[in-house]
């Protein structure tokens, strides 16, 4: 009774038996499966990009990181080999002959020449046309000259120059010629004055518009300064003397160009050149001074015959004045000839200080 009770049990160990072996063995062939699962690789991906540079830390001054420099320009190609320079203004213009001017001559000495256009203007009132064209070619300035001859004694270039109209008509004769006569561009840039004897009658009615006034950039005076006064009185009158005292401030502040030679010839009704200049003098605190620079004449055509052989000499100097652009220069001769040898000689007494003036840049 009691082994055949033992018998189901061992058939029962045997059936557990059996069925662990079982799950062994397939336990045994799912690990394969697994193992081959976990090594099929994902498919490739395309590689990163290279990670961007950092940038610089703040303690970092931007001079210390390296500029990246700009594609350079290339240089302008050079200008080609037959490229001509611009054309002066008075390439074209004609100075062939005298121009008729107003009752006078627009005279083009050889010392004037315009590269733009720009021009300077000379009226010279009273004294022998040849002379005064040629002393200012020989002195080498470089404006264009306006002669004009109305007559005698100072009364008529009074009358010609009471109105302003007198040199507005002038100015505007004289800017057609340029144009007419070929001057690019043409226009008036600095006025002057010069004078000879009785021509001071029409400097000082231009000086007394204040239209002109301060337009007027030098005046150039060649024995040719004088004042009247009143015949009881003695005193001067104001109106031929207040002009020039005017003028002669903004000389000596170097404004403007003052420039007076004078003789020693007694005047009568009148106070003479010389007087007459050292009133203008006290009036700007200026005195003369003893010289014995002597200045040689000019070699000028037209001074030939003027005065006789035995007085064509150089004129005798006496006295200067110089401060700022104030120049006067007194000189011996009291007759008619040392008169004459002030407008025969001006290119190389006066008209020097017009050179240098206007050359000033």
């Amino acid at each position: 009774m009691l082994r055949r009770a033992r018998a189901p049990m061992a058939l029962g160990g045997l059936a557990l038996l059996v069925m662990g072996l079982a799950v062994l063995s397939l336990g045994s062939r799912s690990a394969p499966m697994a193992s081959a699962a976990v090594q099929v690789e994902a498919p490739l991906s395309p590689p990163a990009p290279p990670p961007l540079p950092a940038p610089p830390p703040a303690s970092v001054s931007p001079a210390a990181v390296p500029a990246v420099r700009a594609p350079e320009t290339p240089p302008a190609p050079p200008p080609p080999a037959n490229a001509k320079p611009s054309e002066r203004a008075d390439a074209h213009f004609d100075r062939s002959w005298r121009a008729p001017l107003a009752g006078g001559l627009l005279m083009f000495p050889p010392s004037w020449s315009s590269e733009d256009g720009q021009y300077d203007l000379v009226l010279h009132l009273n004294g022998n046309t040849d002379l005064v064209e040629e002393n200012y070619g020989y002195a080498g300035v470089n404006a264009v000259v306006a002669i004009l001859n109305l007559g005698v004694g100072s009364g008529v270039y009074e009358d010609r120059f009471a109105d302003p109209a007198g040199l507005r008509l002038i100015l505007s004769r004289a800017q057609d010629v340029m144009v007419a006569r070929g001057l690019k561009n043409a226009r008036l840039r600095r006025i002057g004055l010069s004078a000879w004897s009785s021509g001071y009658g029409g400097i000082i009615k231009i000086l007394q518009h204040e239209e002109f006034f301060d337009r007027i950039n030098a005046i150039v005076l060649i024995d040719s300064i004088h004042c009247g006064y009143d015949p009881h009185s003695k005193a001067l009158k104001v109106d031929q003397i207040e002009p020039t005292r005017r003028f002669a401030k903004k000389a000596v502040d170097g404004k403007v160009l003052l420039s007076i030679v004078h003789s020693e010839i007694e005047t009568y009704g009148y106070h003479n050149a010389h007087r007459t200049t050292d009133f203008v003098l006290a009036s700007v605190g200026v005195s003369r001074t003893p010289t014995n620079v002597w200045q040689p004449l000019p070699k000028v055509p037209a001074m030939k015959h003027v005065v006789p052989n035995a007085y064509m000499k150089p004129l005798d100097p006496l006295t200067e004045a110089h401060r700022g652009a104030l120049h006067v220069r007194g000189y011996g001769g009291t007759g008619p000839y040392t008169h004459m040898l002030h407008l025969i000689q001006f290119s190389t007494t006066a008209l020097p200080d017009l050179v240098a003036f206007w050359g000033k840049p």
